[in-house]
């Protein structure tokens, strides 16, 4: 049968691209390397809209934060499956001069029509649990998702219309033409790669990216930590499944790109940790995966220089769960509508490197 698209990746970058998809109307197939180790399966799924050491508002948090618990709120409504974690964020200041420095900025943060700012506490909030002897503040607009609890449903869903193929793509078998797209019995008018590193994408591969690999440690604490905030300083620590058992991350490592997890980075965690946390804790497990990033931060988004029925979604880095559902409205009315993606995101902003 054809379809309108061909979807390669069923991370949260393939999800969202087949759900805008169905909601314009195109038809597709999706085609998925099943792994546990994608970065999708092992990311804690936390966003955030106010980042980095100064805590500032992240890039376009105005337009992202209010789509993305529009857009993951009628997801789960659709599949009968909960997996977004609407949760408070508290960032404990480090010292008074930091506390001083936020509380004179903070307009800055709340302006745009969009306030992130649930509360500020400028004494200790939860000193119970961890080190805030500063207060810190209190973020809306935030939480996690549970993405495996997102795949599985969505994966499930599309199983049962008959638009899942769990394999992962041979390159050369796939026939590429002006019009048409064909790998064994699937026929496609275009094709969207929404997966993996680039580094093994012929057509893309000369995208320059700059991959990121990430770990993460699983804890039990000796007590439960409260329900309805995340801890962020220095490392996140969002709940896990279980009762007392907590995801801690994250770090960046961008030279040795492998799924196995290191002492280094678990010595790295385990030393933020304990500047945060004051629960006692023991480790469960640890995990790694790699971010397929950009080396300018941005999303790689667009139509390639020649093919031009194969399209790329790829290089969310540390912010997927954040950026692929705006994106992916902005990639489908790219192809469908003829609308202009952002220049700081469209892949034209690399054409140049095609030909060389």
């Amino acid at each position: 049968m054809m379809v309108d698209f061909l979807i390669v990746g069923h991370g949260i970058a393939g999800i969202c691209v087949a759900e805008h998809l169905e909601r314009y109307g195109a038809t597709f197939s999706v085609i998925n390397h099943e792994n546990t180790h994608s970065s999708s399966r092992v990311a804690a799924g936390l966003y955030n809209p106010i980042t980095g050491r100064k805590m500032k508002k992240t890039w376009l948090a105005d337009e992202i934060f209010p789509y993305l618990e529009s857009f993951y709120g009628s997801l789960q409504e659709k599949l009968k499956t909960p997996f977004l974690i609407k949760k408070n964020i508290y960032r404990p200041f480090t010292s008074i001069e930091e506390q001083n420095e936020w509380i004179g900025s903070d307009l800055e943060i709340s302006s745009g029509g969009v306030n992130f700012i649930h509360s500020v506490a400028t004494a200790a909030k939860y000193q119970e649990f961890i080190h805030d002897p500063y207060g810190g503040i209190m973020l809306a607009y935030s939480g996690f998702l549970d993405l495996n609890a997102l795949i599985d449903a969505h994966k499930n869903y599309l199983i049962e219309n008959g638009r899942y193929h769990a394999e992962k793509l041979d390159f050369k078998q796939l026939k590429i033409s002006h019009d048409l797209v064909e790998y064994g019995p699937y026929k496609a008018r275009k094709i969207i790669f929404c997966d993996g590193p680039l580094s093994d994408n012929p057509y893309f591969n000369w995208v320059p990216t700059a991959p990121v690999k990430g770990e993460i440690l699983h804890i039990e604490t000796e007590k439960p930590l409260p329900e309805d905030v995340i801890f962020n300083r220095g490392v996140f620590i969002v709940k896990h499944t279980k009762h007392n058992y907590y995801r801690v991350g994250a770090t960046y490592e961008w030279k040795k790109l492998d799924n196995q997890p290191t002492e280094k980075a678990k010595n790295h965690l385990v030393d933020k940790l304990n500047d945060l946390l004051k629960v006692p804790f023991n480790i469960v497990d640890q995990i790694a995966g790699v971010r397929p990033a950009s080396k300018d931060r941005r999303p790689l988004i667009g139509n390639h220089p020649v093919q031009n029925n194969v399209f790329l979604f790829n290089g969310l880095g540390t912010k997927g769960v954040s950026l692929a559902p705006y994106f992916a409205n902005d990639l489908c009315l790219f192809i469908l509508k003829n609308k202009n993606l952002k220049e700081e995101v469209n892949i034209s902003r690399y054409n140049s490197l095609h030909s060389r």
